[in-house]
């Protein structure tokens, strides 16, 4: 029996192969996929409380405990469908890193392109993802904006709770301020919202260069004798590859400091941007059970949720094979007490 390699179901076995590129705020904060059969998923957005509880007569009544639970809104994630073509010169003409000494068949070098065409589909989605992710986490809302697609998904980030912005002589770049009195009162902020500890800091470019600078944080760990924590500037091969350098973790709040020069070409702006703005700090929890969200995919081949959905087709004349890359991707905060995004640069 003869395997189509085109087939639906065979491109989606082919796309579960292709090792994607690590993706830092994906991998450590969006660890749980989520499927919905509809248009539409649904956003549960949870806010705990430290309440305690009551004392009351054994011989009275019971007190009602009404649930904080968690509100749940429906909403329409971004919905991405790109093809690239192979036509069949491509096909005629060696291929790049193609051995000169054993030429591949017209046929072959149809089947390599359509891998190297779905690799380039999945890593734009793949940036997309990543994109929405930093999205949320910074903004605590992304903004769905493309062809007849334009609405926000708002997580209901508040000013003062979840969002900070520094002022004047508050800034880390300014004299007397105090970023790692601020780390802590933001651990502290987390922690009494939701009861989840915040085990991980990560900088922007000029936030991170704010805080080696910070002359109170110098002063402190010039201290002998006291352990204020520690800077230790690290970027292995590993964390290189993330895009991602180790500060270290500094008293009282000892949650380790990260920054990510990740950047991608910004649908919004058209401009090439850091993930993460310079001048930002996010603040938060692994644990808050953040989701990456599909929706239904639009396509009679598929009728399904999945990440990714793969699709080729002939032109009806010969003159061209196309493939397509379909998904409907959202990135879900769910616990937006578990963050803090602060912008600390003046």
């Amino acid at each position: 029996m003869t395997v189509n390699i085109y087939d639906p179901r065979m491109l989606v076995a082919a796309i579960n192969q292709v090792h994607a590129p690590r993706r830092f705020l994906i991998e450590t904060f969006f660890r749980t996929n989520r499927p919905f059969d509809t248009e539409n998923v649904d956003i549960d957005l949870r806010k705990g409380n430290r309440q305690v509880a009551a004392f009351v007569n054994p011989l009275e009544g019971g007190l009602l405990v009404e649930n904080a639970g968690y509100e749940t809104v429906s909403v329409k994630p971004g919905y991405t469908k790109e093809f690239m073509p192979t036509r069949p010169k491509d096909a005629m003409k060696r291929s790049f890193g193609e051995d000169y000494s054993k030429p591949l068949t017209p046929a072959q070098r149809e089947q390599r392109a359509l891998g190297e065409n779905l690799i380039e589909l999945d890593m734009r989605v793949n940036r997309l993802e990543e994109y929405m992710a930093a999205q949320a986490l910074v903004n605590g809302k992304i903004f769905v904006k493309g062809k007849k697609m334009d609405h926000q998904v708002d997580f209901g980030y508040e000013v003062g709770k979840q969002k900070i912005i520094l002022s004047g002589s508050s800034c880390w770049d300014q004299t007397g301020s105090d970023p790692m009195k601020d780390l802590e009162t933001w651990s502290d902020s987390v922690s009494e919202r939701c009861g989840l500890v915040p085990d991980m800091i990560i900088l922007g470019k000029k936030a991170a260069w704010a805080l080696l600078d910070n002359e109170k944080v110098q002063k402190r760990l010039d201290i002998r004798n006291y352990a204020v924590g520690q800077i230790d500037i690290q970027s292995t091969t590993e964390l290189k590859k993330k895009g991602i350098t180790y500060h270290g973790m500094l008293a009282p709040s000892y949650i380790p400091i990260y920054s990510y020069s990740e950047k991608v070409l910004n649908p919004l702006t058209n401009k090439v941007e850091p993930l993460i703005p310079d001048d930002a700090v996010i603040l938060g929890s692994t644990e808050a059970g953040c989701e990456m969200l599909y929706g239904l995919i639009q396509n009679e081949y598929a009728l399904t949720s999945l990440p990714r959905f793969p699709h080729s087709w002939i032109e009806q004349d010969g003159s061209a094979r196309y493939v397509q890359l379909e998904s409907a991707p959202l990135a879900s905060l769910v616990n937006v007490d578990a963050f803090v995004s602060a912008r600390v640069i003046s």
